[in-house]
């Protein structure tokens, strides 16, 4: 037997087999003969992971990678994170199962009051969750309790997961198709500030010229006006699924302020941009106190790699739930996992790093870096159509040729399968499927960065 490979985190690539090789197709076919199909899809089958240490993978084919996804942004510190893993397992000797609303444990007492204090002082109130699309749910059932009213307004390409209550929020297509007689008419869709694919002044060009919040205004107006209107709107502040879009910096602080003086509650969905993503703790505050949330969802890098989600909230809000105390005297919400202690103590140390301030001048430094390099190999390639990017979270869109801005699907699978062969992971994409997203760990170093431009960069040279 070969001695175990020792990872730090910090290599490149190594490809020994071409991927998916000989295991990885053996693994996956004795998993895929006995998961149920819902998680599976039509391609070829996946490469297998077998380890990860920072931004490396290996495969169970002895392939090395650079991982570019961090599990969809949730391994904010990379895998296998030193201060998470010893946290974990220290909190796994001592306590590993609390009693939801009954009886809290002190792990749960200090990450509450830790993400109260990272909230900004507004946000000083906190409910926990285990993922993301619950998180989301939590939160509009507050602002339901809130407001007393049971409709949301969301947004064209949002996603904000897939259990029935988030799916209904959610517009990626194809998702929530097959249960349509099931999912609850909860949204009010208006148009996402999406200027590359503006869906009301395609003369945009590129830069926004908020004829789209005019647009989310008039339905907003017209609904209020009816029987069932509104109570809240929730958005998410850069669009991670659908492709890192960025709304233009004055959009936020004017639906804050257009929300206020209609007495709608605004819910930020920061389950991927949270935790230090796009460079400053919540994306947010990219765009100035002006854009604070009543509520926040926060969830995914968060943890560092353990299953956490909260909502955060400001108290008036989130005290309505408080008239809602059942007969018996239990509380209106709990869960069996809520405020996990093994979780709570992954979260507790993940959070000490993203909070520090060197952790925020490496994203900043890194992010830029990297889409400095992407812009350079979109000046290459007329299949790029748009660079999109904030901190590190970052996308390029593909396209037939810029001057039609026509999608380009094919070519946006060939380039991931592409840069999967050259030892990069990346993941698809846009409402068009023709988006390559990048979502590395924070921790991610220079050489890796400067290797996965150029790997970019050889990839749409063979697609």
């Amino acid at each position: 037997m070969s001695p175990r490979e020792k990872l730090e985190g910090t290599e490149l690539p190594r490809v020994l087999v071409p991927p998916p090789g000989p295991r990885s197709r053996s693994s996956a076919k004795r998993l895929r003969g006995n998961e149920g199909a819902a998680i599976w899809g039509a391609g070829d089958s996946p490469i297998v992971w077998s380890r990860g240490k920072g931004s490396v993978v290996l495969d169970v084919d002895g392939n090395r990678y650079l991982d570019l996804t961090a599990g969809f942004g949730v391994l904010s510190l990379g895998h296998s994170a030193p201060e998470v893993a010893r946290a974990v397992s220290a909190q796994s000797r001592k306590l590993t199962q609390g009693l939801g609303d009954l009886m809290p444990h002190e792990g749960r007492e200090k990450l509450v009051r830790r993400l109260a204090s990272l909230g900004g002082g507004a946000l000083d109130r906190v409910l926990l969750a285990s993922t993301g699309s619950e998180a989301v749910e939590l939160a509009l059932k507050t602002a339901h309790l809130a407001t007393g009213r049971r409709r949301v307004v969301a947004f064209t390409g949002a996603y904000h997961g897939q259990s029935y209550g988030a799916l209904a929020v959610t517009d990626y297509p194809g998702l929530g198709k097959p249960f349509a007689g099931q999912i609850p008419d909860l949204a009010i869709r208006v148009p996402y500030p999406y200027a590359y694919r503006c869906p009301v002044a395609p003369t945009c060009g590129g830069r926004c010229d908020l004829h789209c919040l005019d647009a989310a205004a008039e339905t907003v107006d017209r609904e209020l006006r009816g029987p069932d209107p509104p109570g809240a709107i929730l958005i998410e502040p850069i669009q991670g699924r659908s492709g890192c879009v960025l709304p233009p910096p004055e959009y936020l602080p004017k639906l804050r302020a257009f929300a206020s003086e209609r007495g709608l509650l605004i819910i930020l969905d920061e389950v991927m941009t949270g935790g230090g993503r796009t460079g400053p703790f919540w994306a947010w505050e990219r765009y100035g106190e002006g854009a604070a949330p009543d509520l926040l969802v926060a969830g995914k890098g968060i943890g560092g790699g353990v299953a956490i989600a909260a909502v955060l909230g400001r108290k008036r809000v989130m005290e309505s739930w408080r008239k809602h105390v059942l007969p018996s005297g239990e509380a209106p919400h709990s869960s069996t996992f809520y405020g996990h202690p093994i979780a709570c103590a992954g979260a507790l140390k993940t959070l000490e790093r993203l909070a520090a301030p060197e952790t925020r001048a490496h994203v900043e430094r890194v992010g830029t870096m990297f889409a400095e390099g992407l812009h350079a190999v979109a000046a290459k390639f007329s299949a790029i159509g748009e660079v999109r990017a904030a901190g590190l979270m970052a996308a390029i869109e593909l396209v037939r040729d810029r001057a039609s801005r026509e999608p380009a699907p094919e070519l946006t699978a060939q380039t991931v399968g592409a840069l999967m062969q050259g030892g990069v992971l990346a993941w698809p994409g846009g409402i068009h499927d023709n988006v390559i997203c990048f979502t590395p760990p924070l921790t991610i170093t220079e050489e890796q960065v400067t290797f996965a431009v150029g790997a970019v960069e050889r990839a749409l040279q063979i697609s």
